[in-house]
């Protein structure tokens, strides 16, 4: 607290230690951002709806349907606005898939593939050796956590229908304990493989520092203060030391595909993996007269327009291809710096139509009410569903069980 107190100039009486009494001061504001945990969204949401406060709520909003509906439906009760922080939506990226939709001019869609490959440091970082590693610990599995922006773009590039019907596939048979060498340890820094073996925690955790602010979070203190006998002595009990193969309560799956159909006739696949050597996600929306495709990563999309006008047809059949390189085509409206970065320019967008929002100045395309959030939401909750039990479950199913 007082750390980020001091680097913003925030007065000692506005440092707040606990919500209540935050809540209890009526500190006047436009909105209160809850960053909180995942399991700690429900309690928090709903004590600060109930102060009056709009809200920008980190997603997944809860793992659980009835949590989910209370929040919107108190919010809906009170008149207060609630933006769920789906940064996808916000990318120009995929602002500017949005907006060639909405022109109708390539039609409806009629299947979408999304994946999203999440680089094994990450992962194993957040999933494994992290504090998402147990799907009791934070409420959900790896779809909702890590996966519910890409539920969400599914819905929202499609949000003229309806998601109806969902299946999945999915499990953890990488970082399992048969794949650990023989006579691997529960502890690397003891383990006869650790000089051999990619995921040595001492390697990714202080000679790589990977992520470092999950990794050393235990040690409560600012990262440049840590020693490196503190790192060591650390990474001997915790977690962030353990074999990969062999971490105590992991039970989060590493790939997993979900399915999904719209009332329309709409077909979607999203396929995620954990652990891959390279991040980012992929798009390829057909929609009747022509497609949209890219990867994230590069900034730039594709977009391939029926057209008989062109030449003989071949086998690569008649169409009108354009490449739209989003850095030079989207207006970031001057000012956003650095912070243009962060989720591919998702966290500046969002926070720059969320005041905008907030104010009642505009609402953007890609504005992230808790409302439209919940389809995104629905179908995480039914792929578990599917995914657990092995059969394909409704969206009815889900809404009124």
């Amino acid at each position: 607290m007082n750390e980020a107190g001091d680097k913003y100039s925030v007065p000692a009486s506005a440092r707040y230690t606990d919500l209540d009494t935050f809540l209890a001061d009526k500190v006047e504001c436009d909105f209160i951002v809850n960053a909180t945990m995942d399991e700690m969204h429900y309690e928090t949401a709903m004590k600060t709806l109930n102060a009056g406060y709009n809200l920008i709520l980190e997603k997944p909003v809860t793992g659980k349907k009835e949590e989910l509906l209370e929040i919107a439906k108190t919010a809906e009760e009170k008149g207060l606005k609630v933006l769920v922080c789906h940064v996808l939506r916000y990318t120009p990226f995929c602002r500017v898939i949005k907006e060639i939709l909405k022109t109708g001019k390539l039609g409806r869609v009629m299947n979408m593939y999304l994946n999203e490959h999440v680089w094994y440091g990450h992962f194993i970082n957040a999933y494994v050796r992290g504090k998402w590693r147990s799907e009791e610990a934070c409420g959900s599995g790896f779809l909702l956590a890590k996966c519910c922006h890409d539920t969400d773009l599914l819905c929202w590039l499609n949000n003229d229908t309806q998601p109806v019907k969902v299946s999945s596939f999915g499990s953890r048979s990488f970082f399992t304990e048969e794949n650990a060498p023989e006579g691997a340890t529960q502890y690397c820094y003891e383990c006869p493989h650790k000089d051999s073996c990619m995921f040595d925690a001492h390697r990714l955790q202080i000679e790589q520092d990977f992520i470092p602010f999950y990794t050393w979070a235990g040690l409560n203190k600012p990262l440049d203060e840590i020693t490196l006998e503190e790192k060591e002595e650390f990474l001997k009990k915790d977690a962030y030391g353990q074999c990969v193969y062999k971490v105590q309560g992991m039970d989060i799956v590493d790939k997993q595909c979900v399915t999904v159909e719209f009332a329309n006739g709409t077909l979607a696949t999203l396929n995620m993996v954990g652990g891959t050597s390279k991040a980012g996600r992929f798009i390829h929306l057909v929609c009747e007269y022509g497609e949209i495709l890219g990867y994230i990563v590069e900034d730039k999309l594709v977009v391939r327009e029926f057209d008989l006008r062109k030449k003989d047809g071949t086998s690569d059949g008649w169409y009108d291809e354009k490449v739209i390189d989003i850095s030079k085509e989207v207006d970031t409206g001057g000012g956003a710096g650095n912070a243009i970065a962060g989720h591919h320019g998702g966290d500046y967008f969002l926070m720059h139509d969320a005041v905008r929002y907030f104010n009642g100045v505009s609402e953007s395309v890609s504005v992230t009410k808790i409302e439209d959030s919940l389809n995104g939401h629905f179908v995480c909750y039914a792929a578990e569903t599917s995914r657990k039990e092995g059969r394909i479950v409704t969206l009815d199913e889900v809404k009124n069980s």
